[in-house]
Protein backbone atom coordinates (compact mmCIF):
# COMPACT_ATOMS: atom_id res chain seq x y z
CA UNK A 1 0.00 0.00 0.00
CA UNK A 2 1.39 3.18 -1.16
CA UNK A 3 0.38 6.49 0.55
CA UNK A 4 0.72 9.93 -1.70
CA UNK A 5 2.87 12.87 -1.28
CA UNK A 6 1.22 15.51 1.24
CA UNK A 7 2.85 18.99 2.43
CA UNK A 8 1.57 19.99 6.03
CA UNK A 9 3.49 23.26 7.24
CA UNK A 10 3.09 25.51 9.52
CA UNK A 11 4.52 28.59 11.49
CA UNK A 12 6.41 27.71 14.78
CA UNK A 13 9.22 29.03 16.66
CA UNK A 14 11.78 32.11 16.00
CA UNK A 15 10.71 31.64 12.18
CA UNK A 16 7.89 34.76 11.53
CA UNK A 17 5.14 33.54 9.26
CA UNK A 18 6.01 35.80 6.37
CA UNK A 19 10.00 34.08 6.04
CA UNK A 20 8.14 30.76 6.42
CA UNK A 21 6.59 31.34 3.68
CA UNK A 22 9.58 31.97 1.86
CA UNK A 23 10.88 29.21 2.65
CA UNK A 24 8.13 26.60 1.36
CA UNK A 25 8.81 28.74 -2.09
CA UNK A 26 12.31 27.50 -1.67
CA UNK A 27 14.17 24.52 -0.57
CA UNK A 28 17.39 24.03 1.32
CA UNK A 29 20.63 23.64 -0.91
CA UNK A 30 23.86 21.50 0.23
CA UNK A 31 26.68 23.58 1.64
CA UNK A 32 29.27 20.99 0.01
CA UNK A 33 26.26 18.17 1.75
CA UNK A 34 27.03 14.16 1.05
CA UNK A 35 24.59 11.79 0.56
CA UNK A 36 24.44 9.20 3.02
CA UNK A 37 23.27 6.55 0.97
CA UNK A 38 24.40 3.22 2.74
CA UNK A 39 24.86 2.20 7.12
CA UNK A 40 27.64 4.30 8.47
CA UNK A 41 28.36 6.38 5.36
CA UNK A 42 31.02 4.37 3.42
CA UNK A 43 32.05 1.06 2.60
CA UNK A 44 34.56 1.50 5.33
CA UNK A 45 32.13 1.44 7.76
CA UNK A 46 34.22 4.36 9.19
CA UNK A 47 30.91 6.42 10.37
CA UNK A 48 32.19 9.88 9.63
CA UNK A 49 30.26 12.11 7.28
CA UNK A 50 33.60 14.66 6.21
CA UNK A 51 31.69 16.87 4.28
CA UNK A 52 29.76 18.33 6.88
CA UNK A 53 30.48 22.05 6.70
CA UNK A 54 27.20 23.53 8.55
CA UNK A 55 27.50 21.97 12.14
CA UNK A 56 30.65 23.40 13.98
CA UNK A 57 32.15 22.67 17.58
CA UNK A 58 30.85 26.60 17.70
CA UNK A 59 27.49 26.10 17.00
CA UNK A 60 26.32 23.30 18.24
CA UNK A 61 25.36 24.74 21.71
CA UNK A 62 21.95 25.05 24.03
CA UNK A 63 21.48 28.69 22.40
CA UNK A 64 21.86 27.44 18.37
CA UNK A 65 21.18 24.08 18.24
CA UNK A 66 17.91 22.17 19.31
CA UNK A 67 14.92 19.91 17.83
CA UNK A 68 13.40 21.00 14.40
CA UNK A 69 10.93 18.77 13.53
CA UNK A 70 9.39 15.24 14.19
CA UNK A 71 8.08 12.75 11.67
CA UNK A 72 6.13 10.05 13.11
CA UNK A 73 5.91 6.02 11.48
CA UNK A 74 4.39 2.74 12.22
CA UNK A 75 7.40 0.78 14.28
CA UNK A 76 10.56 0.90 15.34
CA UNK A 77 13.17 2.26 13.47
CA UNK A 78 16.05 0.14 14.13
CA UNK A 79 17.65 0.49 10.20
CA UNK A 80 19.72 3.94 9.95
CA UNK A 81 18.09 6.70 8.12
CA UNK A 82 19.70 7.80 4.64
CA UNK A 83 19.78 10.86 2.91
CA UNK A 84 19.75 11.94 -0.88
CA UNK A 85 20.00 15.32 -1.75
CA UNK A 86 18.76 17.28 -5.04
CA UNK A 87 16.53 14.49 -5.58
CA UNK A 88 14.01 14.96 -8.63
CA UNK A 89 10.57 13.63 -7.06
CA UNK A 90 7.07 15.01 -6.57
CA UNK A 91 7.22 17.37 -9.22
CA UNK A 92 10.55 19.26 -8.06
CA UNK A 93 14.02 18.75 -6.73
CA UNK A 94 14.32 18.00 -2.91
CA UNK A 95 16.32 16.99 -0.21
CA UNK A 96 14.80 13.57 1.28
CA UNK A 97 15.46 11.23 4.00
CA UNK A 98 14.56 7.43 3.44
CA UNK A 99 13.50 6.00 6.92
CA UNK A 100 12.46 2.24 7.42
CA UNK A 101 10.28 0.49 10.30
CA UNK A 102 9.99 -2.61 11.56
CA UNK A 103 6.16 -2.70 10.09
CA UNK A 104 8.16 -3.22 7.08
CA UNK A 105 7.34 0.52 5.87
CA UNK A 106 9.67 2.94 3.69
CA UNK A 107 9.22 6.75 4.03
CA UNK A 108 10.66 8.95 1.64
CA UNK A 109 10.22 12.16 4.30
CA UNK A 110 11.36 15.66 3.22
CA UNK A 111 14.59 16.20 4.70
CA UNK A 112 14.19 19.65 5.64
CA UNK A 113 10.42 20.23 6.22
CA UNK A 114 8.74 18.38 9.27
CA UNK A 115 5.33 16.65 7.82
CA UNK A 116 6.14 16.46 4.27
CA UNK A 117 5.76 12.66 3.36
CA UNK A 118 6.90 11.85 -0.80
CA UNK A 119 6.09 8.37 -0.66
CA UNK A 120 5.17 5.71 1.72
CA UNK A 121 5.24 2.07 1.05
CA UNK A 122 4.08 -0.50 2.98
CA UNK A 123 5.23 -4.03 2.18
CA UNK A 124 4.19 -7.05 3.59
CA UNK A 125 2.60 -7.87 7.20
CA UNK A 126 6.11 -8.20 9.58
CA UNK A 127 6.75 -11.46 11.18
CA UNK A 128 6.06 -12.23 14.66
CA UNK A 129 8.94 -13.34 16.77
CA UNK A 130 8.94 -15.52 19.67
CA UNK A 131 12.04 -14.38 21.39
CA UNK A 132 12.39 -11.44 23.34
CA UNK A 133 15.11 -10.14 21.07
CA UNK A 134 13.08 -7.86 18.85
CA UNK A 135 9.56 -7.03 19.85
CA UNK A 136 6.83 -7.08 19.37
CA UNK A 137 7.18 -7.48 15.55
CA UNK A 138 10.21 -8.33 12.64
CA UNK A 139 10.23 -6.28 9.64
CA UNK A 140 13.04 -4.23 8.25
CA UNK A 141 16.06 -4.12 10.62
CA UNK A 142 18.94 -4.03 8.24
CA UNK A 143 19.47 -0.82 6.91
CA UNK A 144 19.11 -0.63 3.27
CA UNK A 145 21.22 0.56 0.54
CA UNK A 146 20.60 3.16 -2.41
CA UNK A 147 22.43 3.64 -5.82
CA UNK A 148 21.81 7.15 -6.92
CA UNK A 149 23.02 5.91 -11.01
CA UNK A 150 20.29 3.79 -11.05
CA UNK A 151 17.54 5.92 -8.87
CA UNK A 152 17.49 2.77 -6.77
CA UNK A 153 16.97 1.82 -2.99
CA UNK A 154 17.79 -2.10 -1.64
CA UNK A 155 15.77 -3.10 1.25
CA UNK A 156 15.43 -6.86 3.04
CA UNK A 157 11.97 -7.24 4.57
CA UNK A 158 10.94 -10.20 7.36
CA UNK A 159 7.38 -11.14 6.42
CA UNK A 160 4.90 -13.12 8.68
CA UNK A 161 3.77 -15.65 5.96
CA UNK A 162 6.10 -18.11 4.91
CA UNK A 163 7.68 -16.86 6.85
CA UNK A 164 10.10 -15.11 4.33
CA UNK A 165 12.73 -12.88 3.60
CA UNK A 166 12.01 -10.87 0.59
CA UNK A 167 14.36 -8.48 -1.18
CA UNK A 168 13.16 -5.26 -2.92
CA UNK A 169 14.42 -2.72 -5.32
CA UNK A 170 12.86 0.42 -5.22
CA UNK A 171 12.34 3.25 -7.30
CA UNK A 172 14.00 6.18 -4.69
CA UNK A 173 11.60 8.93 -6.57
CA UNK A 174 8.36 6.61 -6.60
CA UNK A 175 9.00 3.91 -4.08
CA UNK A 176 7.35 1.79 -6.97
CA UNK A 177 9.11 -1.79 -7.25
CA UNK A 178 11.96 -2.23 -9.64
CA UNK A 179 13.83 -5.06 -11.53
CA UNK A 180 11.41 -7.38 -11.43
CA UNK A 181 11.31 -7.49 -7.43
CA UNK A 182 10.86 -8.08 -5.12
CA UNK A 183 12.48 -11.65 -5.02
CA UNK A 184 12.02 -14.20 -2.23
CA UNK A 185 15.61 -14.62 -0.26
CA UNK A 186 16.89 -18.64 -0.74
CA UNK A 187 19.92 -20.58 -0.74
CA UNK A 188 20.68 -24.33 0.86
CA UNK A 189 20.32 -24.72 4.59
CA UNK A 190 19.30 -21.10 4.89
CA UNK A 191 15.65 -21.19 6.88
CA UNK A 192 13.81 -17.62 6.65
CA UNK A 193 12.01 -18.96 10.33
CA UNK A 194 15.30 -18.74 12.44
CA UNK A 195 17.58 -15.95 10.33
CA UNK A 196 17.31 -12.35 11.11
CA UNK A 197 18.78 -10.00 8.58
CA UNK A 198 20.10 -7.35 11.17
CA UNK A 199 23.49 -5.79 9.43
CA UNK A 200 23.47 -3.16 6.77
CA UNK A 201 23.04 -4.16 2.96
CA UNK A 202 25.91 -3.59 1.05
CA UNK A 203 26.27 -2.97 -2.72
CA UNK A 204 29.66 -3.49 -4.48
CA UNK A 205 30.33 -3.81 -7.94
CA UNK A 206 26.74 -4.61 -9.46
CA UNK A 207 25.71 -6.72 -6.79
CA UNK A 208 23.66 -6.36 -3.51
CA UNK A 209 24.93 -8.36 -0.18
CA UNK A 210 22.06 -9.23 2.53
CA UNK A 211 23.53 -10.70 5.81
CA UNK A 212 22.14 -12.64 7.89
CA UNK A 213 22.08 -13.89 11.85
CA UNK A 214 19.42 -15.67 13.81
CA UNK A 215 16.21 -14.50 16.10
CA UNK A 216 17.85 -14.90 19.63
CA UNK A 217 20.09 -18.40 18.95
CA UNK A 218 16.87 -20.19 18.55
CA UNK A 219 16.62 -23.32 15.89
CA UNK A 220 19.13 -24.57 13.58
CA UNK A 221 20.49 -21.68 12.04
CA UNK A 222 23.88 -20.50 10.18
CA UNK A 223 25.35 -16.78 9.66
CA UNK A 224 24.97 -16.09 5.97
CA UNK A 225 26.17 -13.54 3.48
CA UNK A 226 24.04 -13.75 0.15
CA UNK A 227 24.40 -12.14 -3.44
CA UNK A 228 21.94 -10.69 -5.58
CA UNK A 229 22.22 -8.95 -8.99
CA UNK A 230 21.52 -5.24 -8.68
CA UNK A 231 19.58 -5.03 -12.35
CA UNK A 232 17.92 -8.21 -12.34
CA UNK A 233 17.82 -9.61 -8.34
CA UNK A 234 19.19 -13.53 -9.48
CA UNK A 235 20.88 -14.81 -6.75
CA UNK A 236 24.86 -14.54 -8.00
CA UNK A 237 26.52 -15.97 -4.82
CA UNK A 238 26.42 -17.20 -1.50
CA UNK A 239 28.45 -17.60 1.92
CA UNK A 240 27.65 -19.69 4.84
CA UNK A 241 29.64 -19.30 7.51
CA UNK A 242 29.19 -22.79 9.10
CA UNK A 243 28.93 -25.37 6.16
CA UNK A 244 29.11 -27.83 8.12
CA UNK A 245 28.31 -26.98 11.50
CA UNK A 246 26.04 -24.16 13.43
CA UNK A 247 25.58 -20.79 14.23
CA UNK A 248 28.15 -18.40 13.34
CA UNK A 249 25.51 -15.67 12.90
CA UNK A 250 26.41 -12.71 11.14
CA UNK A 251 24.63 -9.69 12.78
CA UNK A 252 27.23 -7.07 14.04
CA UNK A 253 24.92 -4.54 15.84
CA UNK A 254 23.72 -3.33 12.73
CA UNK A 255 26.97 -3.17 10.78
CA UNK A 256 27.19 -3.82 7.25
CA UNK A 257 30.02 -5.54 6.00
CA UNK A 258 32.87 -3.33 5.05
CA UNK A 259 34.39 -3.32 1.37
CA UNK A 260 38.17 -2.36 0.39
CA UNK A 261 39.20 -1.31 -3.51
CA UNK A 262 39.70 -4.55 -4.59
CA UNK A 263 35.83 -5.83 -4.05
CA UNK A 264 36.35 -8.20 -0.99
CA UNK A 265 33.76 -7.75 1.98
CA UNK A 266 34.74 -7.79 5.42
CA UNK A 267 32.93 -9.82 8.17
CA UNK A 268 32.53 -10.90 11.61
CA UNK A 269 30.90 -14.01 13.26
CA UNK A 270 29.58 -14.71 16.34
CA UNK A 271 29.26 -17.74 18.11
CA UNK A 272 29.17 -20.78 16.28
CA UNK A 273 31.16 -23.78 14.88
CA UNK A 274 34.83 -23.43 14.04
CA UNK A 275 37.46 -25.50 12.49
CA UNK A 276 39.18 -22.92 9.93
CA UNK A 277 38.25 -25.40 6.92
CA UNK A 278 34.25 -25.32 6.37
CA UNK A 279 33.38 -23.26 9.48
CA UNK A 280 34.21 -19.73 10.75
CA UNK A 281 32.44 -18.90 14.10
CA UNK A 282 34.07 -16.76 16.22
CA UNK A 283 36.17 -15.02 13.28
CA UNK A 284 36.81 -11.77 11.20
CA UNK A 285 36.55 -12.99 8.00
CA UNK A 286 37.08 -11.87 4.16
CA UNK A 287 35.51 -12.89 1.15
CA UNK A 288 35.59 -11.62 -2.23
CA UNK A 289 32.78 -10.55 -5.06
CA UNK A 290 31.50 -14.37 -5.43
CA UNK A 291 31.81 -15.28 -1.72
CA UNK A 292 34.46 -17.18 -1.58
CA UNK A 293 36.76 -17.49 1.49
CA UNK A 294 39.96 -15.25 0.90
CA UNK A 295 41.64 -15.25 4.66
CA UNK A 296 40.34 -15.32 8.22
CA UNK A 297 41.62 -14.34 11.50
CA UNK A 298 40.41 -15.84 14.94
CA UNK A 299 41.83 -15.26 18.96
CA UNK A 300 42.98 -17.64 20.20
CA UNK A 301 40.35 -18.25 23.14
CA UNK A 302 37.16 -18.63 20.34
CA UNK A 303 36.02 -21.86 22.24
CA UNK A 304 36.49 -19.78 25.34
CA UNK A 305 33.90 -17.01 24.04
CA UNK A 306 32.14 -19.60 21.91
CA UNK A 307 31.36 -21.04 25.31
CA UNK A 308 30.53 -17.86 27.05
CA UNK A 309 27.94 -16.85 24.28
CA UNK A 310 30.79 -13.64 23.96
CA UNK A 311 30.62 -13.07 20.45
CA UNK A 312 33.46 -11.63 18.13
CA UNK A 313 30.81 -10.76 15.63
CA UNK A 314 28.70 -8.79 17.78
CA UNK A 315 30.18 -5.59 15.87
CA UNK A 316 31.35 -4.95 12.11
CA UNK A 317 34.79 -4.98 10.56
CA UNK A 318 35.98 -0.84 9.96
CA UNK A 319 38.55 -0.55 7.82
CA UNK A 320 41.78 1.87 8.31
CA UNK A 321 44.50 3.52 6.22
CA UNK A 322 46.28 1.98 4.72
CA UNK A 323 45.53 -2.06 5.11
CA UNK A 324 44.58 -2.37 8.27
CA UNK A 325 40.74 -3.33 9.94
CA UNK A 326 39.77 -2.93 13.44
CA UNK A 327 36.60 -4.47 15.24
CA UNK A 328 34.88 -5.15 18.55
CA UNK A 329 33.05 -7.82 20.18
CA UNK A 330 30.70 -8.53 23.40
CA UNK A 331 34.22 -9.31 25.26
CA UNK A 332 34.92 -5.29 24.61
CA UNK A 333 38.65 -6.01 23.12
CA UNK A 334 40.00 -4.17 20.11
CA UNK A 335 40.89 -6.67 17.62
CA UNK A 336 43.27 -4.80 15.17
CA UNK A 337 44.36 -6.97 12.12
CA UNK A 338 46.38 -6.66 8.44
CA UNK A 339 43.81 -7.17 5.36
CA UNK A 340 46.60 -8.45 3.91
CA UNK A 341 47.31 -11.23 6.01
CA UNK A 342 44.75 -11.65 8.47
CA UNK A 343 47.13 -14.43 9.99
CA UNK A 344 44.15 -17.06 11.03
CA UNK A 345 44.54 -18.03 14.40
CA UNK A 346 45.76 -15.74 17.09
CA UNK A 347 47.65 -13.97 14.74
CA UNK A 348 45.97 -10.40 15.01
CA UNK A 349 48.22 -7.42 14.71
CA UNK A 350 47.12 -6.00 18.64
CA UNK A 351 44.45 -7.28 20.86
CA UNK A 352 43.51 -5.53 24.50
CA UNK A 353 41.28 -4.58 26.29
CA UNK A 354 39.38 -1.23 25.90
CA UNK A 355 35.81 -1.61 27.35
CA UNK A 356 33.81 -4.16 29.25
CA UNK A 357 33.03 -7.62 28.75
CA UNK A 358 30.27 -9.52 28.89
CA UNK A 359 26.83 -10.80 27.07
CA UNK A 360 26.59 -7.32 25.63
CA UNK A 361 26.97 -5.50 22.63
CA UNK A 362 30.42 -4.38 21.13
CA UNK A 363 29.75 -1.97 18.34
CA UNK A 364 32.35 -1.13 16.01
CA UNK A 365 34.78 1.84 16.47
CA UNK A 366 33.86 5.39 14.30
CA UNK A 367 37.14 6.46 12.47
CA UNK A 368 38.01 9.90 11.39
CA UNK A 369 41.38 12.02 10.52
CA UNK A 370 41.32 14.49 12.40
CA UNK A 371 43.89 17.48 12.53
CA UNK A 372 47.14 16.13 13.10
CA UNK A 373 46.22 12.67 14.53
CA UNK A 374 43.94 9.74 13.22
CA UNK A 375 40.77 8.85 16.38
CA UNK A 376 39.38 5.85 16.65
CA UNK A 377 36.03 6.21 19.68
CA UNK A 378 34.54 2.77 20.75
CA UNK A 379 31.18 2.48 22.33
CA UNK A 380 30.31 -0.47 24.40
CA UNK A 381 27.45 -1.84 26.76
CA UNK A 382 27.57 -1.45 30.26
CA UNK A 383 31.04 1.04 29.50
CA UNK A 384 31.75 5.02 28.65
CA UNK A 385 32.47 5.62 25.22
CA UNK A 386 36.27 6.05 24.72
CA UNK A 387 38.70 7.96 22.06
CA UNK A 388 42.00 6.36 21.08
CA UNK A 389 44.52 7.11 18.89
CA UNK A 390 45.65 5.17 15.40
CA UNK A 391 48.95 5.66 14.57
CA UNK A 392 48.50 4.15 11.61
CA UNK A 393 50.21 0.86 12.52
CA UNK A 394 48.53 0.04 15.75
CA UNK A 395 46.05 1.60 18.35
CA UNK A 396 47.87 3.63 21.94
CA UNK A 397 45.71 1.40 24.55
CA UNK A 398 45.92 4.52 26.65
CA UNK A 399 42.52 6.38 25.61
CA UNK A 400 42.99 10.26 24.95
CA UNK A 401 39.37 10.64 26.42
CA UNK A 402 36.68 8.59 28.13
CA UNK A 403 33.02 9.78 28.07
CA UNK A 404 31.18 10.42 32.05
CA UNK A 405 27.84 8.87 30.66
CA UNK A 406 27.95 5.04 31.16
CA UNK A 407 25.61 2.58 28.77
CA UNK A 408 23.62 -0.30 29.86
CA UNK A 409 23.43 -3.64 28.57
CA UNK A 410 21.81 -2.34 25.40
CA UNK A 411 23.66 0.62 24.07
CA UNK A 412 22.90 3.00 21.38
CA UNK A 413 25.15 4.28 18.59
CA UNK A 414 27.83 6.88 17.65
CA UNK A 415 28.23 8.63 14.26
CA UNK A 416 30.87 11.53 13.41
CA UNK A 417 30.44 14.53 11.33
CA UNK A 418 33.58 17.35 10.18
CA UNK A 419 34.31 19.47 7.63
CA UNK A 420 37.67 17.77 6.54
CA UNK A 421 39.99 17.38 9.19
CA UNK A 422 38.08 19.96 10.94
CA UNK A 423 35.04 20.79 13.48
CA UNK A 424 34.88 17.11 14.64
CA UNK A 425 31.83 16.22 16.29
CA UNK A 426 31.22 12.42 17.55
CA UNK A 427 27.35 11.89 17.82
CA UNK A 428 26.25 9.45 20.43
CA UNK A 429 22.29 8.05 20.93
CA UNK A 430 22.54 6.71 24.77
CA UNK A 431 20.66 3.89 26.44
CA UNK A 432 19.27 6.99 28.67
CA UNK A 433 17.32 7.75 25.28
CA UNK A 434 19.51 11.01 25.37
CA UNK A 435 21.48 12.39 21.93
CA UNK A 436 24.89 13.77 23.04
CA UNK A 437 27.27 15.74 20.55
CA UNK A 438 30.98 15.86 21.43
CA UNK A 439 33.87 17.81 20.56
CA UNK A 440 36.04 15.07 18.69
CA UNK A 441 39.49 16.47 18.87
CA UNK A 442 38.70 17.03 22.74
CA UNK A 443 36.63 14.60 23.83
CA UNK A 444 34.74 13.89 26.21
CA UNK A 445 33.94 17.68 26.29
CA UNK A 446 30.41 18.22 25.58
CA UNK A 447 28.79 20.82 23.36
CA UNK A 448 25.25 19.35 23.57
CA UNK A 449 22.82 16.59 24.62
CA UNK A 450 19.01 16.31 24.60
CA UNK A 451 16.12 13.94 24.42
CA UNK A 452 15.51 11.38 21.69
CA UNK A 453 12.02 10.55 22.96
CA UNK A 454 12.95 6.61 23.49
CA UNK A 455 16.11 5.29 22.03
CA UNK A 456 16.36 2.07 19.72
CA UNK A 457 19.28 -0.13 20.54
CA UNK A 458 22.39 -0.05 18.46
CA UNK A 459 21.01 2.84 16.40
CA UNK A 460 23.01 5.09 14.67
CA UNK A 461 22.43 8.96 14.01
CA UNK A 462 22.60 10.35 10.41
CA UNK A 463 24.39 13.46 10.03
CA UNK A 464 23.87 15.63 6.83
CA UNK A 465 23.68 19.10 5.36
CA UNK A 466 23.37 20.25 8.87
CA UNK A 467 20.79 18.25 10.55
CA UNK A 468 20.98 15.29 12.37
CA UNK A 469 18.47 12.32 12.14
CA UNK A 470 17.69 9.73 14.70
CA UNK A 471 15.23 7.25 14.43
CA UNK A 472 13.77 6.27 17.44
CA UNK A 473 10.73 3.41 18.84
CA UNK A 474 7.75 5.80 16.94
CA UNK A 475 9.27 8.35 14.80
CA UNK A 476 11.95 10.22 13.11
CA UNK A 477 13.68 12.96 14.92
CA UNK A 478 15.48 15.92 13.59
CA UNK A 479 18.11 18.46 15.17
CA UNK A 480 19.75 21.40 13.66
CA UNK A 481 20.75 24.89 14.30
CA UNK A 482 17.70 27.03 15.33
CA UNK A 483 18.74 30.39 14.13
CA UNK A 484 19.50 29.62 11.19
CA UNK A 485 17.86 29.41 7.31
CA UNK A 486 19.41 27.79 4.36
CA UNK A 487 17.63 28.38 0.76
CA UNK A 488 17.61 28.02 -2.72
CA UNK A 489 16.23 28.73 -6.06
CA UNK A 490 16.10 27.65 -9.53
CA UNK A 491 14.37 31.48 -10.50
CA UNK A 492 16.74 33.67 -12.39
CA UNK A 493 16.06 37.23 -10.81
CA UNK A 494 15.14 35.62 -6.97
CA UNK A 495 13.71 38.42 -4.36
CA UNK A 496 14.68 37.57 -0.66
CA UNK A 497 13.26 40.28 1.84
CA UNK A 498 13.03 39.35 6.02
CA UNK A 499 11.62 41.13 8.81
CA UNK A 500 14.31 40.90 11.23
CA UNK A 501 18.28 39.50 11.21
CA UNK A 502 21.59 40.08 9.64
CA UNK A 503 23.03 38.13 6.60
CA UNK A 504 26.21 35.88 7.73
CA UNK A 505 26.73 34.36 4.42
CA UNK A 506 26.28 34.72 0.46
CA UNK A 507 28.29 32.77 -1.73
CA UNK A 508 28.17 31.00 -5.10
CA UNK A 509 24.91 32.51 -5.39
CA UNK A 510 22.54 32.32 -8.92
CA UNK A 511 20.79 36.14 -8.97
CA UNK A 512 21.14 38.78 -8.51
CA UNK A 513 20.06 38.24 -4.62
CA UNK A 514 18.22 41.29 -3.70
CA UNK A 515 17.41 42.14 0.20
CA UNK A 516 15.47 44.08 1.81
CA UNK A 517 17.01 47.73 1.79
CA UNK A 518 15.04 49.10 4.41
CA UNK A 519 15.65 46.32 7.12
CA UNK A 520 18.77 44.76 5.82
CA UNK A 521 20.50 46.48 3.38
CA UNK A 522 22.55 44.69 1.02
CA UNK A 523 23.70 43.27 -2.47
CA UNK A 524 24.71 40.22 -3.18
CA UNK A 525 27.05 39.32 -6.43
CA UNK A 526 26.22 35.77 -8.08
CA UNK A 527 29.75 33.95 -8.47
CA UNK A 528 28.26 30.78 -9.96
CA UNK A 529 24.98 28.54 -10.87
CA UNK A 530 25.36 26.89 -7.05
CA UNK A 531 23.05 28.51 -4.69
CA UNK A 532 23.69 29.23 -1.05
CA UNK A 533 22.75 31.86 1.54
CA UNK A 534 22.72 31.78 4.89
CA UNK A 535 20.76 34.35 7.19
CA UNK A 536 21.17 34.00 11.26
CA UNK A 537 17.56 35.20 12.73
CA UNK A 538 16.89 37.52 15.96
Amino acid sequence: MKHSPNSRRACAGKLPCALLFLASLLTLPPARAENVLMQHNDLARTGANTAETILTTANVNANSFAKLFTDGVDGQVYAQPLFVQNLSLAGGIHNVVFVCSESNSVYAFDADTGGVTYWHDRLGTPYAPSCSDLTPIVGITGTPVIDLSSGTLYVDTKLATGPAHKLHALDLASGNEKFGGPVTIAAPAFSAAVEHQRPGLVLVNGVVYVSFGSHCDSGSYHGFVLGYNATNLSRVAAFNVTASGSEGAVWSGGMAPAADAAGNLYIMTGNGTFDGINNFGESMVKLNGNLLMQDYATPANWATLNAGDTDLGSGGVVLLPTHYAVGMGKDGNLYLADINNLGHVDHFVQVFAAQSSGDTVGKSPVYWQGPGRQYLFALHSNSRTKSFQFTGTNIIITPLGTASFQMSDRCGGVSLSADGTNNGILWEIGSDSNLRAYDAVNFPKLLWSGSVGSYVKMTCPTIANGKVYVGTSANLSVWGLNNFLYFQTGGATPILSWAAGALLQANNLSGPWVTNSVSSPSAVVPANTQMFYRLSLP
